[in-house]
């Protein structure tokens, strides 16, 4: 995963030196770029470190947990980071239609490994609380499904409208699924976009 964002943000730097007729769109590219150059670098050996821990040190159970959401939330932040990048890289010239569509394919991966993880988190967070699952699957009736169901769950979306057979029963787990259908959506969009654009260069 922190492959597929390393390879794309390096994507984004080639072509975030151009510019567009928009004084605002130009500095938005330019903030997202600085922050893409400058601060997730600084994240990396933070994510190795906690990764080290996790690995080789005899920590709890908890504190194990602790350091794996940790590692998540600022891939997270990096991936909300590219979401942003591709979006406004609609903008940038024609000559970077193959730059675009080549991140897209990078990108969508980790965003689905991330939906997958997000979506088993909160599932095993709410069983571990005492509220019991508030993701339900017809193709499992585990207490607590493997992390499977719920990353196989997360690439369905590639394919249907809606998440099949995956469902949740409170307004936090809908709402997830709604803001997952969206980011999705918005992708598909895209790359739907830069693969015309492509066709008629």
């Amino acid at each position: 995963m922190l492959t597929l964002q390393v390879l794309s943000g390096d994507l984004f730097l080639l072509a975030s030196k151009n510019t567009t007729p928009y004084f605002l769109l130009n500095n938005s590219i330019a903030i997202l770029s600085y922050g893409r150059q400058y601060i997730v670098p600084v994240m990396f050996p933070i994510l190795v470190g906690a990764a080290f821990a996790c690995l080789f040190l005899p920590l709890s159970p908890r504190r194990r947990r602790l350091f794996i959401d940790a590692m998540v939330v600022l891939v997270i932040f990096a991936l909300l980071m590219l979401f942003g990048i591709l979006n406004l890289m609609i903008f940038l010239p024609p000559s970077d239609r193959v730059l675009l569509f080549s991140q897209l394919l990078l990108f969508v991966p980790c965003l689905l490994l991330i939906w997958g993880w997000i979506y088993w988190r909160v599932d095993t967070h709410s069983v571990a609380i005492g509220r019991g699952r508030i993701f339900t699957s017809s193709t499992s009736k585990d207490e607590i499904p493997p992390p499977y169901d719920y990353f196989i769950a997360s690439f369905t979306s590639l394919l249907t409208t809606t998440l099949d057979n995956f469902n949740g029963t409170t307004r936090f787990a809908r709402t997830l699924i709604f803001v997952h259908g969206v980011m999705m959506w918005d992708i598909m969009a895209l790359t739907f976009s830069r693969a015309i654009a492509l066709a008629s260069a």
